[in-house]
């Protein structure tokens, strides 16, 4: 079994929802779609979690704070044991991804920082690639949405953070340490500290790919 790539596992915990779970060491990553008009009721977990839409509006509530997501412009956050739930607003499926990840420093409470539950992404240009994206950051994660243009590539980058990639449309080929593989929506790239990795934009479309960072 690859570490760089992930097999998934797909499951269906109510009729109204469909996750497809990849785990990358202590990270869990779940490709949600979710049928309309879906409530989920508040809930909890020592893992702190985040989430954002790829398509159709949630409206998110994070410890009795409500906000509306929409596609690539905002994720929530919900920190370890923070109640949170969502109703479904739109009437076409919801697709969307969701990462839980148990922050080791969260057992001792003194030491918990609390990440304001919405974060709103930023237009700017990414670093490595010099590709457009939006951008956002909290305490314990960092998140890029790139727009790869048609056959255009990503340079040879070795992260000292763990880096999770996810392609949102088309086909990508991604090289991690000495495997390649050619990834469409539905699998993921894993990258580990220290593991080079680089991808190239098959397709004749520019790519969307969420890049999230540790």
């Amino acid at each position: 079994m690859s570490t760089f790539f992930p097999v998934s596992q797909t499951i269906k915990p109510r009729s109204d929802l469909e996750l497809t779970l990849f785990h990358c060491q202590e990270i869990v990553i779940q490709l949600a779609n979710i049928l309309p008009g879906a409530i989920f009721e508040p809930h909890q977990h020592p893992e702190s979690q985040m989430g954002m839409l790829f398509s159709g509006s949630v409206e998110i509530n994070v410890n009795d704070q409500k906000a509306i997501l929409e596609p690539f412009q905002r994720a929530y956050i919900a920190g370890s044991n923070i109640p949170h739930g969502s109703t479904i607003l739109s009437q076409e499926n919801v697709l969307g991804f969701e990462m839980k990840y148990l922050i080791g420093s969260q057992s001792d409470k003194s030491d918990q920082v609390i990440d304001e539950p919405i974060l709103t992404f930023q237009p700017t240009i990414d670093k490595t690639t010099g590709f457009s994206c939006k951008f956002g950051a909290c305490s314990w994660f960092q998140i890029a949405v790139l727009e790869i243009p048609a056959h255009a590539k990503l340079p040879i980058y070795t992260s000292t953070k763990e880096e999770i990639g996810i392609i949102v449309n088309e086909q990508m080929m991604m090289k991690v340490g000495e495997e390649e593989k050619l990834l469409g929506y539905g699998s993921i790239y894993y990258a580990p500290p220290g593991v080079s990795h680089s991808g190239y934009n098959t397709s004749d479309r520019t790519i969307s790919l969420v890049k999230v960072s540790l």
